[in-house]
C-alpha cells in the first residue's frame, strides 16, 4: 500500500505543479477533482499572433518561419511546433476551447512539458 500512496501523493503534486505553471502562462485551468489528466483554455494566446520556425524533417535546419494567429483550431498545432509539446486540443476533449495536459508521464516528461508550457509563453510574449 505504501507504493500506491506515494504514487497517490506524486500525481497530486504534479497536478499542484501544472495547474500553477499554466494559470501562470494566462491558461484558465478547469478545477480538478482527480486523475490524471488536466483541462485548461489558453485564454492569454487567442487572437496573439506568433511566428514559428518550421525545421525541414530530418536536417533540424531551420528552413521557413511561419506566422499564425492563434484561436481553438490551431493552438495545439502551434504548441507542438513550437516546443514539440503534444496535448490534446478541444476537439479531442469534447469541450469547445479547452485543451487537455497529462500528468501521467515519466519524471524527466513532466519536467519538460513544465518548461515547454513557460518556452510556449516566451515565444508569444516575443511576438506580440
Amino acid at each position: 500500500m505504501n507504493a500506491v500512496a506515494e504514487h497517490i501523493r506524486n500525481l497530486e503534486s504534479r497536478s499542484k505543479r501544472l495547474k500553477e505553471a499554466l494559470e501562470n502562462c494566462g491558461w484558465e485551468v478547469v478545477q480538478s477533482c482527480g486523475g490524471v489528466s488536466m483541462v485548461a483554455k489558453p485564454s492569454a494566446y487567442l487572437n496573439k499572433t506568433v511566428k514559428i520556425s518550421r525545421h525541414s524533417s530530418g536536417s533540424g535546419e531551420k528552413t521557413a518561419t511561419e506566422q499564425i494567429k492563434l484561436d481553438d483550431s490551431n493552438i495545439r498545432e502551434a504548441i507542438v511546433k513550437a516546443t514539440g509539446l503534444c496535448i490534446n486540443s478541444g476537439s479531442w476533449t469534447g469541450i469547445p476551447g479547452y485543451c487537455r495536459f497529462t500528468i501521467a508521464l515519466e519524471e524527466s516528461e513532466f519536467e519538460r512539458a513544465l518548461d515547454c508550457i513557460a518556452k510556449f509563453k516566451s515565444i508569444v510574449r516575443a511576438h506580440s
